[in-house]
């Protein structure tokens, strides 16, 4: 017998159809035979027999003949149906979040394009149908909507939850912040580590912008948005301002002052307003300058922020749609259930043990010694086509994009850590759908999940062994990475636990977020949070993946970053065309690789309790070398003292 698979369907709705010969083949053996040998993303959901395989004039399989037979087949040849009440559930959920016209029992989750958003609303959503045992881990285990369905448990429709009422009386009491918005406002303080700054994001437009225009437009969305007058007091308390002065965007001398001025400032939690907005006319226009203190406005508040503030300036008459809950409203209302709360204490506790330890770069200089850090970002655009490329693999593979990018970045600090398993600081966006303008409502919404990446007997091992650690932590997500980090503290008898090296994704969550509004070029940019080595963005924007590494300089001698960087790209390459059951191709350099292993060939330790200031001194080594031993990226800067005494 012969067989072949083909890929049939449109961009979005790619599957494979399969052909076998003779005629006669048992389907059902075969589907056995498949099942025993192969993920369930590879079985082709339909299998064709024919008396014999149509070719070409060259004597060669005619591909094209089989996708036109696809094409003739009746529906129900290709694909099944639902079948009974938790298929035809689960298939309506999955066609309204995916933006479908129908679903089938054989189709997989992930290549519909499903992530992880989007699988954390189908949860709700089942619940909300009665069915409570639904889990984002048995999910990223059997995506197949049959197989999936099959793990759930049907039960009596919960009565509709009533939407999140805004409590207008207490509308300007103070109330708490989040985790992440206290870690913010403590990590102001110059005691902490890498502290002194705020979570800041600041970037330049270009354009011909009427400032006046622009101005009533920022007026409007000040009055139509609370959080965009929340102040915070001195207990971390925040509060919206009921009315505040009319916000004026001042005008700097130039370009160079005004990004000296405002692309680190850090701004005053105390005192209205917690953003800013200046602007420079030159001979091309208008070169503006915005920032934000992320203690009031997460990744995708500051997206809705830029598409209304655009509507409102090309037309101040513009009529949004109505916000009818606040912020407040949303964080007073968050009570989790303490049955489920402490189910995953129990979860991260036990996890702990085994959780490896933040990335373990080449330093050049210990953080504490750097009163006030400063980020430099790196940025760069993977085509659309190339980028388009990797989501039909990821696809193909079961993974999310954003896991793919998140284990590309892993491979590369893993590359230049003393140690292969580290543990990445993921940003989430996780607004739960208690009302329906919640999407639309401006707040840091913001929460942190840690997880473990370790690299696997091939680049798709390793991205599937994190993507399963992910959802198995989004399925605990009711304890935030902040409770884990003091736990990890307090367990380690430590004044501070951190984890540095943060990874952000905006993938999924809004369709070009990234670009800003269309009245101005996105030309330059920078963003800051304490205590933070490095944080790497990715997102879309015009149909390309935009990578953004906003870093603390100083940390690093010169050459790493843009060495790491380099091979981020690189692999994105590789993922762009590679077998992404190989092993990943060399990452390191050769020059640096040959400093390492020079290094690394050497002996020594500093004895116990030796503080930084004597460590030059100890070991005997010039600060030049100890610069060239990091440029090299050839250990982290724990491990360089231990090696010091050796390479002097």
């Amino acid at each position: 017998g012969r067989a072949v698979a083909v890929a049939v369907g449109d961009r979005r709705q790619r599957r494979l159809a399969a052909f076998v010969t003779p005629g006669d083949v048992d389907q059902t053996g075969l589907r056995s035979f498949l099942a025993d040998r192969l993920p369930a993303y590879a079985i082709p959901p339909s299998i064709t027999t024919l008396d014999s395989l149509p070719l070409t004039a060259n004597g060669k399989i005619d591909r094209s003949a089989l996708t036109a037979l696809v094409a003739d087949l009746p529906e129900s040849t290709a694909y099944e149906p639902p079948v009974g009440r938790a298929e035809t559930v689960l298939a309506a959920i999955w066609a309204d979040l995916l933006e479908r016209p129908g679903v089938r029992r054989s189709d997989n989750f992930f290549t519909l394009g499903g992530d992880s958003l989007l699988a954390t609303r189908m949860i709700a959503r089942l619940r909300a149908e009665g069915i409570t045992d639904a889990r984002l881990s048995l999910l990223f285990q059997t995506p197949v909507l049959a197989d999936f369905a099959a793990t759930l448990t049907l039960g009596e429709a919960a009565p509709q939850a009533p939407a999140l009422a805004p409590d207008l009386a207490h509308r300007h009491d103070p109330f708490p912040p989040t985790e992440v918005q206290r870690a913010y406002w403590l990590g102001r303080a110059e005691h902490f580590t890498l502290g002194g700054v705020g979570c800041h994001f600041y970037t330049e437009f270009d354009g011909d912008i009427d400032l006046d225009r622009l101005e009533t437009a920022w007026n409007l969305l000040i009055e139509r948005h609370e959080m965009l007058r929340a102040v915070f007091d001195e207990n971390g308390f925040q509060r919206i301002l009921p009315e505040v002065p009319r916000f004026t965007i001042a005008a700097a001398g130039s370009v160079e002052a005004m990004r000296e001025q405002m692309s680190h400032q850090v701004l005053d939690v105390s005192a209205w307003p917690l953003f800013d907005a200046r602007a420079v006319r030159h001979e091309g226009g208008v070169r503006l300058g915005v920032s934000f203190d992320n203690i009031i406005v997460d990744a995708l508040s500051m997206m809705v922020f830029f598409a209304e503030l655009d509507l409102l300036y090309h037309d101040p008459d513009t009529v949004l749609p109505p916000i009818g809950a606040s912020f407040r409203d949303y964080l007073l209302a968050q009570t989790p259930d303490p049955a489920v709360f402490e189910t995953a204490k129990d979860y991260w506790a036990a996890k702990l043990p085994e959780l490896p330890p933040a990335p373990q770069l080449p330093l050049r200089v210990d953080p504490a010694l750097i009163d006030r850090p400063r980020f430099v970002r790196r940025e760069l655009r993977l085509p659309a086509a190339r980028w388009q490329a990797i989501n039909d693999l990821a696809r193909r593979h079961e993974l999310t994009p954003a896991t793919v990018l998140a284990a590309a970045f892993g491979e590369v600090l893993g590359t230049w850590s003393a140690q292969k398993e580290l543990t990445l600081n993921l940003t989430l966006f996780d607004r739960r759908e208690v009302h329906p303008d919640i999407h639309r409502v401006l707040g840091d919404f913001t929460s942190l999940l840690l997880v473990g990446y370790r690299q696997g007997a091939g680049w798709l091992d390793g991205a599937r062994k994190l993507q399963e650690e992910v959802w198995r932590g989004l399925e605990h997500g009711e304890v935030s990475a902040v409770w884990v980090m003091r736990e990890l503290a307090r367990r380690n008898a430590a004044i501070e636990m951190t984890m540095p090296v943060v990874f952000t994704s905006t993938l999924g969550v809004t369709g070009e977020g990234m670009a800003g509004p269309s009245f101005g070029e996105q030309v330059w940019g920078v963003s800051q949070t304490p205590q933070v080595w490095l944080d790497s963005q990715v997102g879309e924007i015009d149909g390309e993946l935009l990578v953004r590494w906003d870093a603390v300089e100083e940390l690093f001698a010169p050459g790493v970053l843009d060495a790491m960087f380099g091979a981020y790209g690189g692999l994105l390459e590789w993922l762009a065309e590679g077998d992404w059951s190989a092993e990943v191709p060399a990452l390191l350099p050769v020059e640096q690789g040959v400093v390492r292993e020079r290094v690394n060939a050497t002996a020594g330790r500093v004895p116990d309790g030796v503080l930084h200031g004597e460590f030059f001194a100890r070991a005997r080594v010039e600060p030049d070398r100890v610069a060239l031993i990091a440029a090299g990226g050839c250990v982290s800067y724990g491990e360089l003292a231990d090696r010091a005494l050796g390479v002097a």
